[in-house]
């Protein structure tokens, strides 16, 4: 037996993600002793398997897609154009070693305060890695999460692991299935099940609630079940049997009074990822949990109890998107290096790069109450510059406050949603009311006018009086 090694830290990180390397870059800046420990590989959730390989991955099925619709533009040839999807899942994984790279420079800066390993708790402050027993001033947990496979499909996977494969396994695929599930009509489930459509694949998306990319307002759901079953089938059902047949998965389900069955090369697992908790030993040194299973913290402080122990990023369930990742993060680093103070946390911003893009924004549908706010409506069907570029598929609803028009949230399925999305959440964000979101310029013609088309359907509900003169009168 090897003879454990002792070593004091003032702060140790535990996970190297997002989360771990922003809350790194805050705290360094106070002490230069802290210790980061990582299990998996390095390179962040979303430069390895999240937002970036994503994106190449639906850019390239974008782009292919459009083939369909060159011809109405007097652009002939289309029908020839063909893809070869090993060379684009080699692209993809180019890409996303790029932006990997970027990440691994900052951990070989960290040098020997850098382990590998995983770690558990001996007592708050104290933890062991590997054969090594570090006394810690703070702890930040920042392990970020993975994905869940409901026990039915892992049955088959032990079969024949190659049949099922969860969204951080899609990209290390040497060629696309010619048939494939998608279970799940979440963000990921819908990104990479319509790319994967637009690619060519014969795919089926799966939904357990009559929903889709979070979307939590009834009629823009509903719009958006519809624009994207135009496009490839989505069902919705409570349960799905799964069957192993040959070199192909057989799923039967009940939709309405009818019984529907398919077969597949392959079933995408796009179910959720469950916060990585499991094996640090904190239910042994007394950390409370919440129900969804995650350490109960301040997402102000992002203080778990009394502890002298932070969570950061994925891990805490959340708001698991990058940007959220790296503000708990530094909330977390910088609280680990000063008395613990709370943080005004940002509008929230959530955004599924499918097309047309689904946005929510501020408060959703779903939390407010109806007889605190009106909505602003609009249909992109007859949008003009959505209409000059063929994408003019979209609903925006924008929430504002009944008494004083302050905007409070939005929900859209629409093109060029995520730019709509940002304008929305920064107005959010400087307490902007309909009436000045309006005498802000729109410029002709842009999409963004659809948004200021739906901003005057909520000021003429809020206020009629002041319908028709947006711009300000000049102070003197």
């Amino acid at each position: 037996m090897t003879n454990q090694k002792a070593r004091k830290a003032d702060i140790v990180i535990i996970g190297a993600g997002t989360a771990g390397l922003a809350a790194y870059s805050i705290a360094k800046k106070h002490t230069r002793n802290i210790i980061l420990i990582n299990a998996g590989h390095y390179g962040t959730t979303c430069a390895r398997v999240g937002c970036m390989p994503s994106k190449v991955f639906i850019q390239a099925a974008n782009d292919y897609h459009r083939r369909h619709q060159l011809k109405k533009q007097g652009i002939h040839g289309g029908e020839r154009i063909h893809i070869n999807t090993q060379e684009t899942l080699k692209y993809v994984r180019s890409m996303r070693d790029y932006f990997v790279s970027f990440v691994l420079e900052t951990i070989e800066d960290i040098g020997d305060n850098n382990i590998h390993g995983r770690a558990r708790f001996l007592e708050p402050n104290k933890l062991q890695v590997n054969d090594t027993i570090i006394q810690a001033g703070k702890i930040i947990l920042a392990t970020g999460s993975t994905p869940f496979i409901p026990e039915p499909l892992e049955a088959i996977r032990a079969k024949n692991r190659s049949s099922i494969v969860t969204t951080d396994e899609l990209f290390e695929l040497e060629s696309l299935p010619e048939s494939v599930a998608v279970i799940g009509t979440g963000p990921l489930g819908l990104e990479l099940g319509q790319a994967m459509h637009r690619l060519g694949v014969t795919t089926h998306l799966f939904g357990r609630s009559r929903t889709v990319g979070g979307l939590t307002d009834a009629d823009v759901i509903e719009y958006a079940i519809e624009a994207l079953q135009e496009e490839l089938p989505l069902s919705y059902t409570q349960e799905i049997c799964y069957e192993a047949c040959g070199d192909e998965i057989a799923l039967t389900w009940q939709e309405g009074q009818e019984s529907k069955c398919i077969q597949v090369k392959t079933v995408l697992a796009a179910t959720g990822r469950r916060p990585n908790v499991s094996g640090l030993g904190l239910e042994e040194i007394g950390v409370p949990f919440s129900d969804k299973g995650v350490p109960e913290f301040n997402p102000e402080t992002m203080q778990i109890a009394d502890f002298p122990i932070f969570i950061a990023g994925d891990v805490t369930g959340l708001r698991p998107v990058l940007h959220e990742a790296s503000d708990e993060g530094r909330i977390a680093g910088w609280n680990c290096v000063h008395e613990a103070v709370a943080f005004q946390r940002r509008t929230p911003l959530a955004i599924t790069f499918s097309e047309p893009n689904i946005v929510r924004v501020g408060k959703s549908r779903r939390v407010l109450s109806e007889d605190d706010y009106h909505t602003g409506e609009v249909l992109f069907d007859s949008q003009g510059r959505a209409t000059i570029q063929q994408r003019n598929k979209g609903m925006l609803h924008i929430f504002g406050d009944k008494d004083n028009g302050l905007l409070l949230g939005a929900e859209m399925i629409a093109p060029d949603g995520e730019h709509m999305g940002h304008l929305l959440s920064w107005a959010i964000e400087n307490q902007m009311t309909v009436f000045d979101a309006l005498a802000a310029p729109f410029y002709h013609p842009v999409v963004e006018e659809g948004l200021r088309t739906c901003l005057r359907d909520l000021a003429k509900k809020i206020n009629p009086h002041r319908q028709g003169l947006e711009i300000r009168f000049k102070s003197n």
